[in-house]
């Protein structure tokens, strides 16, 4: 190719690059280059949003769909969504396109949305839901664990729901959003199972708690482990078995805690009369 070939194809790239605007939803919307609309497809986490765009100007529009966009339910029995994948799409003049986003729910006392209700979409979320939807969109977990990151700080849940039976990944999710909310980053972790009844509100169940117990034996002991509630008394016995003499050890914790309400709990591990560890959790 030629020197002249090279500069009319380099002029060439640069006149269809000008030949676009830049924009983000929101200006689209506020200058009114776009038609929109967004519907539920009919759940409340992952791409379970419809977005509908109309390009009403003569220009080429590249739209961001901001991570943080809280779309808000104009029925107020559903859930709001917070977007949390940025998005872009390109629009040619007059072009419709049609396309699904990601978002989880930010109001966990509401029902599950219907399939085609409808959305107002010109909205960002508060600071914080910002912040974990443009992490989430930088990084990527279990489905259920970015569902429990939003709630914990939409709905104010503690950090310790943010968990799963296969968890090793998920503590930088976990330490982001205890140091976001300002809260203490829970040492143990509580795995529910969440389902949707059939009015559409979510129901989530603790079945397991995870964690570490640190401590020191300085003789080979039998040893009990045991979860008593807020007035002190057991509620379960969990574990009885011999411990090896060890000093400065981890005792790692799986222990089923189905049926238990919620409230407050002391897991003990004991030597008889003597406490090896204690600690706190709150259901």
């Amino acid at each position: 190719m030629t020197r002249l070939n090279l500069i009319f194809s380099f002029a060439i790239v640069l006149k269809l690059q000008a030949n676009h605007i830049n924009l983000t939803l929101k200006q689209a919307l506020d200058k009114k280059y776009v038609k929109a609309e967004a519907r539920s497809l009919g759940g409340y986490q992952g791409y379970c949003i419809q977005l509908q765009l109309k390009n009403l100007s003569k220009e080429t529009l590249h739209i961001t769909v901001e991570a943080g966009r809280r779309l808000n339910s104009l029925d107020e029995q559903y859930q709001d969504i917070l977007i949390v994948k940025e998005e872009l799409i390109v629009l040619n003049t007059k072009e419709y396109k049609c396309f699904s986003v990601k978002g989880y729910c930010c109001q966990a006392a509401n029902r599950c949305p219907v399939k085609q209700s409808k959305y107002d979409l010109n909205k960002l979320a508060d600071s914080n839901l910002v912040k974990v939807a443009r992490y989430l969109s930088a990084n990527e977990f279990d489905q259920s664990a970015e569902q429990e990151a939003v709630w914990a700080v939409s709905d104010n849940r503690p950090a310790a729901n943010i968990a799963t039976m296969n968890d090793s990944l998920l503590q930088p999710l976990r330490e982001t959003i205890a140091g976001l909310k300002g809260e203490v980053l829970p040492w143990y972790r509580i795995i529910s199972k969440r389902y949707v009844t059939r009015l559409g509100t979510i129901v989530s169940i603790p079945f397991h708690l995870q964690g570490e117990l640190y401590y020191s034996n300085p003789t080979d002991d039998y040893v009990t482990l045991s979860v008593k509630n807020e007035d002190g008394m057991p509620v379960c016995l969990i574990k009885s078995q011999w411990l090896k003499s060890e000093l400065q050890a981890v005792y790692k914790l799986d222990l089923p805690i189905g049926g238990l309400e919620r409230g407050k709990y002391v897991v003990e591990l004991r030597a008889g009369a003597r406490e090896l560890s204690r600690r706190e959790f709150v259901l």
